[in-house]
C-alpha cells in the first residue's frame, strides 16, 4: 500500500514539473518547511525528477525553533551540492 501511494505521489509531481515547465517555463516550485513532510515530498521529488526540474524555496519567519532553522540550511547544502536550485 505505501508503495502504490509512493507512486501516485510521483505521477502527481512528474505532472506539476510538466504543467509548471508548459505553463510557465520554468521549474516546479517545492516548498521547503523543514518539517518530516517537506522531507518526504522533498525525497520523493528527487527520486523522481531531474535536478533542474525544481527547485526548493523557504520562507524563513523567524518563529522557527534553532533546530528547524538548522536542519533546513543543511538540507538546502545537501540540495546545492546535488545541483538543486534553493532558495
Amino acid at each position: 500500500m505505501l508503495d502504490e501511494k509512493i507512486k501516485e505521489a510521483e505521477q502527481v509531481l512528474r505532472l506539476a514539473a510538466q504543467m509548471s515547465q508548459t505553463y510557465y517555463h520554468k521549474p516546479l516550485v517545492l516548498c521547503y518547511s523543514g518539517g518530516k513532510d517537506s522531507d518526504v515530498m522533498l525525497d520523493i521529488a528527487k527520486r523522481c525528477l531531474k535536478y533542474n526540474e525544481f527547485e526548493v524555496v523557504n520562507s524563513h519567519t523567524t518563529v522557527d525553533a534553532p533546530e528547524t532553522v538548522y536542519h533546513i540550511r543543511s538540507v538546502f547544502k545537501e540540495c546545492e551540492a546535488q545541483g538543486i536550485k534553493t532558495e
